[in-house]
């Protein structure tokens, strides 16, 4: 199957009550028929509701740390999985934190394809 340029928005909603360093998982690659078909991803958003400060984990063995009630974008082409702990050695997560992965096509891939004449389909799969 030829890879596709562009992909809807999938969402995943991690409930309140991520035990102390607990983790949430998701192989993007491995759910077949539905996001399966896009990866891999190049923009990962996550929104936490919660006040417990998150580490994410997301490509090959990048991370980002979110604090309580704040939200941010990550532009990465390759992302394949991502995980998301909660840091907090003590308490749960104590509001709910929801993560979308997308494939788009931005500004800055469609120029890098052009001045270094690589497809647009290779800078989105992280090659």
């Amino acid at each position: 199957m030829a890879p596709k340029l562009t992909s809807p928005i999938f969402e995943y909603e991690i409930p309140a009550g991520l035990a102390p360093g607990g983790v949430y998982t998701e192989n993007l690659e491995l759910v077949s028929k539905t996001v399966g078909n896009y990866a891999p991803f190049n923009t990962l958003t996550v929104d936490n509701f919660s006040t417990k400060t998150l580490r994410v984990d997301y490509g090959a063995g990048h991370y980002v740390l979110v604090r309580g009630n704040s939200l941010v974008e990550i532009d990465q082409p390759g992302i394949r999985s991502f995980s998301v702990r909660n840091t907090d050695s003590t308490n749960p997560t104590d509001a709910v934190i929801m993560v979308y992965v997308q494939k788009r096509v931005t500004t800055e891939i469609a120029l890098e394809s052009i001045v270094r004449r690589i497809p647009i389909e290779d800078l989105l799969e992280g090659r």
